[in-house]
């Protein structure tokens, strides 16, 4: 009998400061212990260059880590994220999205300065660079810089009042889309997620339109639960999963330790014995 997910605790959906989180791969590896995570996986946006020295951290920790990354791609023009999981470090077909992914981040990058130009804001886009660092550049590191220059108050009101979708709608074109790279993808062998798919601007009839081209192509798994989920959207969720015959996934989806509900380890509880979790795999 599969071990139940509230004795095995998982999470395969975080980030380091490696993309947009705030914590080192070791110390994102060290707060999963500490909540008695079992099986982690680092997902950043759109680099792998995390996932070295997080396997050197799990192995220290005694903690089974999957090699994953969340890819920004599109479908009809809507910006998604698809997480991939359990991939082969020498996955060429993956290496090749992610380095295609980073040059569009800096094309991106210089359109979202231009765009804040626009709104009466300075050029921010070398102090973003500088802000990002060895990270992935993208809309949080703007976000820092507008705080830092003071001309918001905080994060959120530089998303709501410049940095959110409905101000950068010029910025939704620029991803690869699903078809161009979920068959090329699922050839490898790897699990492809698509991410918190309730967060999307879609009906609940585009959303099962969406998952159910995902699954056509190759896409064999959706994250049902992410972080803080209302637990109505989660059971809306499973079903979509079920129907489809897709595999299920969940994590915190961790940036930083900003309040109880995003800590690692921790998302909205799941209906596991009716589902099919990728995780047992690994377990």
């Amino acid at each position: 009998m599969q071990e139940s997910l509230l004795h095995r605790r998982i999470d395969l959906h975080t980030h380091s400061n490696c993309s947009d989180g705030m914590l080192t791969p070791t110390e994102l590896l060290t707060k999963a212990k500490e909540q008695e995570v079992e099986l982690f996986s680092l997902t950043d946006h759109d680099t792998l260059t995390g996932l070295e020295e997080a396997a050197i951290a799990a192995k220290a920790l005694g903690i089974m880590l999957v090699p994953g990354v969340e890819l920004s791609v599109q479908w009809a023009g809507i910006p998604l994220h698809m997480v991939v999981l359990g991939f082969d470090q020498s996955n060429d077909v993956l290496a090749s999205i992610v380095e295609s992914n980073q040059k569009t981040r800096l094309e991106r990058a210089k359109r979202i300065a231009q765009l804040l130009v626009k709104q009466g804001l300075p050029d921010l886009y070398e102090k973003a660079v500088i802000e990002a660092g060895p990270s992935q550049i993208g809309r949080p590191h703007f976000a820092r810089v507008m705080v830092r220059e003071g001309l918001v108050k905080d994060d959120n009101k530089a998303f709501d009042q410049y940095l959110g979708n409905k101000r950068l709608g010029k910025l939704r074109d620029v991803w690869p889309n699903l078809e161009d790279i979920v068959p090329d993808l699922a050839v490898t062998g790897c699990d492809l997620v698509m991410a918190h798919p309730k967060r999307y601007p879609l009906t609940l009839t585009k959303l099962k339109r969406l998952m159910t081209h995902f699954s056509q192509l190759g896409g064999n798994a959706m994250e049902v639960s992410s972080g803080n989920e209302n637990p109505q959207s989660v059971r809306m969720l499973e079903t979509i999963a079920r129907d489809l015959g897709l595999g299920v996934s969940a994590g915190s989806d961790f940036h930083g330790p900003y309040g109880p509900w995003c800590q690692v380890g921790k998302f909205t509880p799941i209906q596991e014995a009716s589902l099919n979790p990728i995780w047992h795999k690994w377990l």
